[in-house]
């Protein structure tokens, strides 16, 4: 039986206790509730039996009284029937029974029984006895039995199925719970059960699942020591080990097979391991010494020589510690051995990288010098320089400042600048700023940014313009360390470039307008009456006999008659109307908004005061005069290049009348003729692109000292259509070219048969070309140059490009733009027709050219013109001082050579040394 109850489950132990618990409670219930039943049944039965005996007493008192037995015996069984009495008998007072009534059987002993006296006023008449059957007491104790049993079985069958859901519910918490602990004995701690709550079991799961968690953290962090134990142990670079108080090996690291060529478990089956690994000499020792380190001592650095597998031995270090557990129970030791080879490689390199040291120290007490002589060279150049420089650190205080600063912002020299803030130092100037707000804003600016500003001028009160840049400073690394100010002076360089502006759009020798700013006034001026529908008038003058002039007296006197006719003529025109020189002794007048005939009184005004000059030159007076022409926008022409050319033949109209006088453009058959004659050379210029009638002759460009030939230069030449034998010179057709726009197609054409030549022949010398004042204008032009010579494979610096100094002057920006293009391509530039305008010295320093040519008339006739001597000796020592070298045309003769070399010209042309031709020698070569 105990076997049989020790393979139930709790599931079924619990509900056969409970049950068993119940049938108990239950039969003592029953029993209980009969017993009390039939004590009340009894106290009723025995109640009614009195009430009945009462109701009859009193019933029976009259009629016993009177002997009626009749009615003795009629109140009996009315009184039976109503009842449920067994038996009713009535005695007289004699004791004699009256009536009977029911059966007479033997009483059971449940019934009831009674004998209740009939009595009056203490008068005895009889007695009635009644007899109450005790069977409905047994019946209805029989009911409540079996309807106790029923309510009981139903409780029965109602308790063991609750007991089975809420026991099975309890139970399943219990298997659960059970489970997770099997779960966790096999390893599995990843444990977690549903069903906490606030009553027993739901707190019991909750501690499993604290409990779990805390046996999961744990296992885990032993799992995370255990693993960084062997990675530092089993991978650490030296031999590990752990010995047991005995000296038994139970444990080493993976690295003594790298030191020792043992495998771990070769180690582990060593008895006496690590002495057998020492070697024989120093075994001894080391025994003694791994016996001491048993008992429980530590040491470290004893030095051993260790064998390897291999036979091989090295030095090593030893180092040892006891080992003991959380109660300070000793576990043994744990040594470490130490290979000490590489220490010995390391001071063995230790020693050297000392001499190495030494012998560095030795070249960096040298290099050190050096750099201390490299910066007083730097410190004596900047000192030396005229750009103020200043060094600002990150924190805005000053590093450096070289001589130039200080005086360029009028500051002590003597005064010590190093380490005060830069805008202290800039306030010390003894200056005033134009615009001091405005720099302080700036000064702000660029102390924030660390990126390169551009240039800020700075105005001066006393009309000073100095230029700031600011450079951000670097280290080899890129780090920030601070800002170079550099600072530069161009007030002189300013009024330079005002005046080259002035001269750019000026005459040089007149100071009028050129004929470039003539032309811009035109266009605006035929804009302006387009607007309005007004009519403009331009004239064309020039003087009479000027080349006898020039040619008796020279171009001195010349010049001086210019001079005059451009301030007698300037004093008659009017404010809004322009006087410009074109050129030579060529002059032009453009009149806007003209009314009636205002042109032709203007004319006849200027015709008469240039008559009436007195001029006199050297003692000989002269007398000039002037023919005029005038045409009208839009009767005459109704664009600029026709009205100018109707203005010139006007002119020639004049002269044709016999000079000294004016003219209107009329169109006559002459004037056709001469209008056919520019439509014909804009056609044959077409024809000879077109058909190829375009060739180049070359001569040769000479270095003076030895007549070796440097480069060639290369000269446009028209063959005449209607002639092919015939060529017509450049004079010709390049200044219709010109008026036409067809001049751009002529350069091009230019330079696309030089660099093909040179393409096509590698060896021979540079070429030189010439370009035209309208190009220079062309943005488009650099970059056509730029893919001619990339296409044909041409070094850049066998193409050299020559500019006039007119063409230059005349548009000073197209020009330095141009001329920076082509020093970018690599190109050589060189500056034709250099000084016929008197300021060539002062715009020679912003073009930069590698090379000036000096006009002809200066070498013309060179060694019998004293005057034209010095201007070619002055011209040769500011190109030579700028750094650009010298080209002499024109040379004729041995004498005009030799003066030349005497002057330092370095390079040499003309007919004394070749002549422009074809098919040049050089070209063969």
């Amino acid at each position: 039986m105990k076997d049989w109850l020790d393979r139930l489950s709790l599931r079924y132990k619990l509900t056969l206790a409970a049950l068993a618990v119940e049938v108990v409670m239950l039969s003592l219930l029953i029993g209980y509730g009969m017993q009390f039943t039939n004590q009340a049944l009894q106290q009723q039965a025995d109640q009614r039996v009195h009430e009945i005996a009462d109701t009859l007493a009193v019933a029976l008192l009259a009629p016993l009284s009177q002997q009626d037995d009749a009615s003795v015996r009629d109140i009996i069984e009315s009184v039976r029937r109503n009842s449920s009495l067994e038996k009713i008998e009535v005695r007289d007072n004699s004791r004699r029974i009256v009536h009977q009534s029911g059966s007479d059987i033997a009483r059971d002993p449940s019934d009831f029984s009674i004998t209740r006296p009939i009595e009056l006023s203490g008068q005895h008449y009889g007695e009635a006895t009644l007899v109450l059957s005790g069977d409905f007491i047994q019946a209805a104790r029989t009911l409540y039995l079996q309807q106790s049993l029923l309510i009981a079985g139903a409780a029965l069958i109602l308790t063991a199925l609750l007991l089975t859901l809420s026991v099975g519910r309890l139970t399943s918490r219990f298997e659960a719970l059970t489970h997770a602990s099997k779960r966790m004995e096999q390893g599995d701690l990843d444990v977690l059960i549903a069903g906490e709550g606030k009553d027993e079991l739901g707190q019991l799961v909750r501690t499993f699942n604290r409990m779990a968690e805390s046996v999961r953290f744990s296992v885990e962090r032993a799992h995370d020591n255990e693993a960084r134990f062997h990675a530092i142990a089993d991978y650490t670079h030296d031999l590990e080990f752990w010995l047991s108080p005995e000296g038994k090996l139970l444990w080493v690291n993976p690295s003594v097979e790298r030191m020792l060529g043992y495998t771990v478990g070769e180690c582990m089956l060593q008895q006496n391991f690590p002495l057998d690994l020492i070697h024989p000499e120093g075994r001894a020792e080391a025994d003694f010494i791994l016996r001491q380190a048993l008992r429980g001592s530590s040491g470290q650095g004893y030095a051993l020589r260790i064998c390897r597998k291999d036979g091989g031995h090295f030095w090593a270090l030893a180092n040892w510690q006891p080992i003991k557990d959380h109660n300070e129970n000793y576990q043994g030791i744990r040594a470490s051995i130490h290979s000490i080879d590489d220490l010995k490689s390391t001071e063995a390199n230790l020693r050297q990288a000392i001499n190495e040291l030494r012998i560095s120290e030795t070249l960096q007490g040298k290099y050190l010098e050096e750099t201390e002589q490299e910066r007083a060279r730097l410190v004596s150049l900047l000192s030396a320089m005229n750009l103020g420089i200043l060094f600002v650190a990150t924190d805005g205080l000053v590093l450096y400042n070289n001589p130039s600063f200080s005086r360029m912002w009028m500051i002590d020299e003597n005064q010590n600048l190093i380490g005060q803030p830069a805008r202290e130092v800039l306030a010390q100037s003894t200056s005033s700023l134009a615009r001091p707000d405005q720099f302080s804003k700036h000064l702000m600016s660029v102390l924030e940014t660390r990126e390169l500003s551009d240039s800020f001028e700075i105005q001066m009160t006393d009309g000073r313009v100095i230029t700031e840049l600011d450079y951000p400073v670097r280290d080899r690394e890129g780090r920030f360390t601070g800002h170079l100010w550099i600072y530069e002076d161009i007030t002189r360089e300013r009024q330079t470039a005002e005046q080259l502006v002035y001269l750019a759009e000026r005459d040089a020798l007149t100071g009028l307008y050129n004929r470039h700013r003539f032309q811009q006034e035109l266009a605006r001026t035929m804009l302006e009456s387009d607007r309005h529908q007004m009519k403009c008038a331009v004239m064309f003058f020039d003087l009479d006999e000027f080349k006898t002039i020039n040619d008796t007296y020279g171009h001195r006197a010349g010049d001086a008659l210019l001079i005059r006719v451009a301030g007698e003529v300037g004093a008659l025109v009017r404010r809004n109307e322009v006087l410009a020189r074109l050129g030579g002794d060529e002059f032009a007048l453009l009149l806007p908004g003209v009314h009636g005939n205002e042109a032709e009184a203007l004319a006849d005004r200027v015709v008469r005061a240039v008559a009436q000059i007195p001029f006199r030159f050297e003692g000989q007076s002269l007398r000039a005069t002037t023919s005029l022409g005038i045409a009208y926008y839009p009767e005459h022409a109704i664009d600029a290049d026709d009205l100018v050319a109707r203005a010139d033949i006007a002119m020639y109209q004049a002269k044709d009348s016999g000079k000294n006088t004016w003219r209107v453009f009329r169109s006559n058959l002459a004037a056709d003729t001469e209008m056919r004659s520019r439509l014909s050379w804009g056609e044959r210029i077409s024809n000879a692109l077109d058909r190829g009638l375009f060739e180049l002759h070359f001569q040769g460009v000479y270095r003076s000292e030895d007549c070796a030939l440097s480069h060639l230069e290369a000269l446009i030449r028209m063959s005449d259509e209607r002639n092919p034998a015939e060529l017509i010179m450049p004079g010709h057709f390049i200044p219709p070219a010109e008026k036409s726009g067809r001049i751009l197609d002529i350069d091009r054409w230019v330079i696309r048969e030089v660099v093909n030549k040179l393409s096509k022949y590698p060896d021979i010398p540079s070429i030189a070309i010439n370009i035209s004042g309208r190009s220079l204008s062309e943005p488009s032009l650099p970059q056509y140059i730029g893919d001619a010579i990339r296409d044909g494979g041409v070094k850049p610096n066998r193409l050299i490009v020559e500019i006039t100094e007119t063409a230059a002057v005349s548009d000073l920006h197209d020009a330095q733009r141009m001329i920076e293009a082509l020093r970018q391509l690599g190109c050589g530039i060189c500056l034709d027709d250099f000084g016929v305008g008197f300021a060539s010295f002062a715009y020679l320093k912003h073009l930069h050219v590698d090379t000036i040519k000096i006009d002809g008339i200066f070498i013309h006739d060179l060694a019998n013109d004293h005057d034209n001597q010095i201007f070619v000796q002055a011209m040769v020592s500011v190109a030579l001082g700028l750094g650009k070298s010298v080209v002499a045309e024109y040379v004729e003769d041995g004498k005009t050579l030799t003066l030349l070399r005497r002057f330092g010209v370095d390079l040499v042309q003309g007919y004394y040394l070749d002549r422009p031709t074809l098919n040049h020698p050089a070209l063969n070569s």
